[in-house]
């Protein structure tokens, strides 16, 4: 579910009724997007939050113990080949549920910037099907919304 309004984002695009499982399936996406290029989870408001980080504790004891299990059942594998997989497996999916935790940790309340952000990209998804413009030469559509989103992204990396 999404955090902005569908109402909004209805609005935002001028789109008409029968369009709306559309606009939320796109909004859920254009929100996710964001998300992911902030390294960080956004909230409606503080208690959305605080919920949210309170849970932070027992997803990483679950992460810890399903890593754990998976790596018993690894090492309990005769052949070498398949054991190495199972145990970078377990690797992967630990490092996957520890980043959505941080993702969590370093959550944000919505804001204005994000809000518009989102709703850019929304309009991009809704008014164009494809990544590039074809017109005789061919031409990648630039995204606005990255720029709004930079100053909220934490752990960028190189």
């Amino acid at each position: 579910m999404s955090v902005i309004d569908i109402e909004l984002a209805m609005k935002h695009l001028l789109a008409e009724d029968e369009d709306k499982a559309l606009v939320q399936a796109q909004l859920d996406a254009a929100e996710e997007a964001a998300m992911q290029f902030l390294s960080r989870r956004f909230f409606a408001d503080q208690a959305a939050l605080g919920l949210a980080k309170a849970g932070i504790l027992d997803r990483i004891q679950q992460a810890k113990a399903a890593n754990a299990e998976a790596i018993e059942v690894a090492n309990a594998e005769v052949d070498h080949g398949v054991r190495c997989r199972l145990l970078d497996h377990a690797r992967s999916a630990l490092a996957d549920a520890l980043e959505e935790v941080d993702a969590t940790a370093y959550g944000v309340i919505i804001n204005p910037a994000i809000t518009a952000a989102c709703l850019l990209k929304l309009g991009h998804l809704f008014a164009n099907r494809e990544e590039v413009i074809t017109d005789g030469s061919v031409a990648e559509l630039p995204l606005a919304s990255r720029a709004l989103l930079m100053p909220y992204r934490v752990r960028m990396g190189v």
